[in-house]
């Protein structure tokens, strides 16, 4: 059938059919978009100078002697874009994670699939089927992936934004003025990381980005001292549950089966002493978070410094035992 149509279409159309994995064959196309063959040559010739700056050395578009037609190749061993392996893997974390509400999930999935080579799009999808079928959105179901993109730029700029933050159980918003230095995500959620203009805090704030209602992002810029910058990846390391405070050191003791599980979630942890048996660690960590997950290796582990947060776990652990008695 002849499809008369414009250039840009016919080499759009072109195009889309190499990245699916059809064979391009020169007279077939010159019949398609009734043009002669040398003109649907230029066009490849232009798709391959296209695909020549986007994907650098990685995909080339040649010529199959076997199939009479042009193809599209993607070199794995050159490969500088995603491979099909990361395509993967970052679609199984992703579906893990559990962080975007159901129609955002769906959406970024089929774009990263869709980066992957054609012959392999249906075996991604046929793996990650199921985990996508039984995928569940967190209970707040909010959009979030503009948001993220708006604060994370905000950050970038260093520009003041103004939230209106609706805690959990709470009827009405509050507002805040923020200097926001970070976005992190941890445990199900993306968090802004921001110090309060107006509030001379050593340590910043953490707002749950899915509980801010409403944002602006003004044009007042705020100064970063360089010395004592702000590190995303230093605080997360020292943050557990994303529970904010001041900076502490914690010495304790731990006899649980893996030792390898308290070094991997403390990314700061340092054993200091061993017998084989038991570990010493030392470890540093912002605000009382870290007492959630202590408290989770059950008999296994025993707070030996600061003695205040020694007793605070005693305490705490006293009150859980009267939920039995």
């Amino acid at each position: 059938m002849s499809e008369q149509c414009s250039k840009p279409w016919r080499i759009l159309s072109i195009y889309d059919r190499l990245r699916e994995g059809e064979t391009i064959l020169k007279k077939q196309e010159a019949d398609r978009f009734s043009v002669d063959e040398k003109t649907i040559q230029r066009d490849i010739e232009e798709l391959r100078a296209y695909i020549a700056d986007t994907f650098y050395d990685s995909v080339t578009i040649d010529y199959d002697r076997q199939k009479r037609g042009y193809v599209w190749r993607q070199k794995e061993s050159k490969q500088r874009c995603l491979t099909n392996e990361d395509i993967l893997i970052i679609s199984k974390i992703l579906l893990e994670s559990r962080a975007l509400k159901r129609e955002e999930m769906d959406r970024l999935l089929k774009k990263l699939i869709f980066q992957s080579h054609p012959q392999n799009q249906r075996f991604i999808q046929d793996v990650i089927r199921n985990e996508h079928f039984h995928y569940v959105s967190l209970q707040h179901d909010q959009p979030l992936i503009q948001t993220i993109w708006d604060l994370s730029r905000a950050v970038h700029t260093k520009r003041a934004i103004v939230i209106d933050y609706k805690k959990e159980g709470e009827d009405s918003p509050i507002t805040r003025k923020l200097k926001p230095v970070g976005i992190v995500f941890s445990e199900y959620y993306f968090y802004l990381i921001a110090f309060l203009i107006d509030y001379d805090f050593d340590f910043p704030t953490i707002y749950r980005i899915d509980r801010i209602v409403r944002y602006t992002v003004t044009n007042e810029h705020f100064q970063s001292d360089y010395k004592n910058r702000f590190e995303e990846g230093e605080f997360r390391k020292r943050v557990q549950f994303m529970h904010a405070g001041e900076l502490m050191k914690i010495t304790l003791r731990f006899w649980g089966p893996s030792l390898q599980a308290i070094l991997d979630r403390l990314p700061t942890a340092k054993v200091v002493e061993t017998d084989g048996q038991v570990s010493v660690i030392e470890t540093e960590v912002y605000g009382r978070g870290i007492k959630m997950w202590l408290l989770s290796q059950a008999q296994y582990l025993e707070v030996i410094k600061p003695e205040e947060f020694r007793e605070e776990m005693r305490e705490t652990i006293e009150k859980m035992l009267e939920n039995y008695t």
